[in-house]
């Protein structure tokens, strides 16, 4: 004989008020969770996540406040899933807010690295413009003592340029040699009139001092810190070295000499010879073209001497 069951022992008039505060309590977080997913975004226009957490939550209370615990359990995975999506909305926003400031610091740094760029750029074209100023100075100051000559150290500038750019020389070091090779005879400063200007051939004791001009030029030029300025002292003191090793001041041969040296050396030879002297008339472009060829392998690079050949044959040397 199986034993009746138990009936419930009759609930509290408190344990009645709480359990009717916790149905109220279930019916008014349904209600919540019914609007909010009826709503596909929150009132400011953002995800609805956080309340959807909360209403979740509220539920999940509710439901253990009645006993139903499966239903709290399932309420309670809800609101942890929005909550993660909540902390990675959060997280992303976070992200975008970081990004645009990032933005804006790049825009900014580009522009002022644009800024800083096109100040070095005048910069640079300023002291450019300045080292052309400073070395036609120069150049004008030796040629003013040899007026009836004309222009010869631009010529010899300009020729010598287009000839190191024949050889294969970089742009920077074309430019370079253009502006140093100028001042091959800033050296002549020093030479008397009365040796410099003479008409007629030199004396062995003058062309001695004639022959100081290489090495005083140097000495003047070298002093500066400049790099355009060393070249052009490199060039004073190297353009009458002889591929022989006859030449002076120091004697030097073949490929001991500079190229901007061997380069000026040529050309300088080749506008002296169709410019006219006190002691001497101005010889045809063709007569001055043909000693270049002959004195090749001793006095000039042959190299050289062809580079510059080319150039005269395509009528590429700037006009005299």
């Amino acid at each position: 004989m199986t034993a009746a069951p138990t009936e419930p022992d009759p609930l509290t008039p408190l344990e009645g008020a709480r359990l009717d505060q916790a149905r109220q309590r279930l019916h008014d977080a349904k209600l919540r969770l019914e609007r909010l997913e009826g709503e596909d975004q929150g009132p400011d226009g953002e995800s609805n996540h956080p309340d959807l957490a909360a209403a979740h939550w509220e539920l999940s209370m509710a439901y253990q406040g009645v006993g139903q615990y499966e239903q709290a359990l399932k309420h309670h995975q809800s609101f942890y899933l929005h909550d993660v999506s909540r902390r990675n909305e959060r997280a992303q926003a976070s992200v975008l807010r970081l990004s645009r400031a990032y933005s804006r610091q790049e825009g900014e740094l580009n522009r002022q690295e644009h800024l800083l760029e096109q100040t070095v750029a005048e910069y640079t074209a300023q002291l450019e413009a300045t080292q052309v100023e400073m070395t036609e100075l120069l150049a004008s100051a030796a040629e003013f003592r040899d007026a009836p000559l004309g222009p010869h150290a631009r010529w010899v500038g300009d020729a010598s340029a287009r000839v190191a750019q024949e050889l294969g020389m970089s742009d920077a070091d074309v430019r370079s040699l253009s502006l140093a090779a100028r001042l091959h005879d800033i050296g002549k400063l020093a030479i008397p009139d009365a040796i410099l200007l003479k008409e007629g051939k030199l004396t062995s004791g003058e062309w001695s001092v004639m022959r100081t001009h290489a090495e005083l030029g140097a000495r003047l030029l070298a002093r500066s810190t400049s790099p355009l300025l060393r070249l052009a002292a490199e060039v004073a003191l190297s353009h009458h070295e002889h591929w022989d090793g006859s030449g002076y001041p120091q004697g030097l041969s073949g490929t001991s000499i500079p190229l901007s040296g061997r380069i000026v050396s040529a050309v300088d030879t080749y506008d002296a010879l169709v410019s006219e002297r006190p002691y001497k008339p101005a010889w045809t472009p063709v007569q001055a073209l043909l000693y270049l060829h002959r004195t090749a392998g001793r006095q000039f690079d042959p190299q050289v001497v062809e580079a510059f050949t080319r150039l005269y044959e395509q009528h590429a040397l700037p006009e005299r």
